[in-house]
């Protein structure tokens, strides 16, 4: 609901009717809304984490192949959601990030560590590859990997095709990476 809604439209009753928890068990658990928020915004925070390591454990040939596979997987999740929703966590920082310093933080650290587990893959194709990329050089090509998917985040909520957005994705892997690696 938080997802689809936003935090300030939807109510600790709205939660209660939908997830079939009491109110006062929600506040028992949670302590208040802001509370049961922040503990949903982490673990999907978690999850995102999750999902740029999954998508870029397939085989890899090259540094592009792997952002590549990771930029065609934002944009397979993409279309999946009908209402095309966007990320809670961009979402958040629009809606919250003046208001809870807690959502900033959060969100600086989960792109943070999008950023490593992408650098970290670059590291490692490069090794297996005998290509020559530092870990400076790499954590850019993961910054720009990072802003490329979160672009393409947002175009899906403007409505931009698919198919448009898979080549904006492809694009993209080819040209934030590879100047010299």
């Amino acid at each position: 609901m938080f997802w689809s809604r936003g935090y300030d439209r939807t109510s600790m009753e709205d939660v209660a009717v939908a997830s079939g928890v009491g109110t006062s068990s929600l506040y028992a658990a949670y302590a208040s809304k802001l509370g049961l928020f922040l503990c949903v915004f982490r673990r999907y925070c978690e999850g995102r984490v999750a999902f740029v390591a999954e998508a870029t454990s397939a085989p890899r040939t090259d540094l592009a192949v792997v952002a590549g596979q990771f930029l065609q997987r934002v944009v397979d999740e993409c279309g999946s959601s009908a209402d095309r929703r966007g990320c809670l966590m961009l979402n958040t920082i629009v809606e919250l990030g003046d208001r809870f310093p807690e959502v900033l933080d959060i969100s600086a650290a989960t792109t943070a560590r999008m950023e490593r587990v992408l650098a970290e893959t670059f590291l490692r194709t490069a090794a297996e590859q005998d290509l020559i990329l530092d870990a400076e050089e790499a954590a850019a090509h993961a910054e720009r990997t990072v802003l490329a998917s979160q672009g393409l985040i947002q175009l899906s909520r403007l409505r931009v095709p698919r198919e448009r957005l898979a080549a904006l994705a492809a694009h993209s892997a080819r040209a934030s990476v590879w100047q010299g690696a």
